[in-house]
């Protein structure tokens, strides 16, 4: 089963967040492999934060040069469409699906269904049962599972694959 893993790198500032990237995979459950990755930045008209582009590394350049967040989410719908994905995508917390659904213009039909796949609840259930604490750090998780952090942290897609290869992970301990 082919499902879509998105995330958001937001430019955070005391007034509000607003979409500067998007991020997905589409992994096969069976296979866990990627088959497909999407990468958009998104202009958000305004200045980014100097903490986030230290933190993401995307510059001031790289969102100026962007097209509209609309634009963005129709190519990560087209491929998932293309992929015959789950209409349930995975996340990392489920502040992503909420930012996008309310930062998209008010017309724009959602592609998913209600509710998102979220993993870092799956690994903070899982991180109780086994040693009784709440760690959910997405890279921490990693080093946890066993796994190699793949790509730059804080990076939209990076972070989308990373939090399949969680899932994945995760599934397999859950039929062992």
């Amino acid at each position: 089963m082919n499902f879509l893993s998105f995330d958001l790198e937001l430019n955070q500032d005391p007034t509000g967040a607003k979409i500067i990237e998007i991020g997905a995979c589409i992994g096969d459950t069976k296979t866990r492999e990627i088959i497909a990755q999407y990468s958009a930045f998104v202009d958000p008209h305004e200045i980014l934060q100097e903490h986030i582009i230290k933190l993401t590394g995307i510059t001031q350049s790289d969102v100026d040069n962007a097209g509209t967040l609309l634009e963005a989410y129709v190519g990560m719908c087209k491929m998932a469409e293309l992929h015959e994905c789950a209409r349930m995508p995975m996340v990392w917390g489920c502040g992503d699906g909420h930012a996008l659904r309310q930062e998209l213009p008010k017309d724009t039909k959602w592609l998913f269904g209600r509710r998102e796949l979220d993993v870092k609840a799956l690994y903070q259930s899982y991180q109780v049962a086994v040693e009784g604490k709440l760690q959910a750090g997405l890279a921490k998780a990693m080093t946890k599972l066993g796994l190699q952090f793949a790509g730059k942290k804080h990076r939209a897609v990076d972070d989308a694959i990373n939090t399949f290869l969680i899932f994945c992970k995760l599934i397999g301990r859950f039929q062992s």
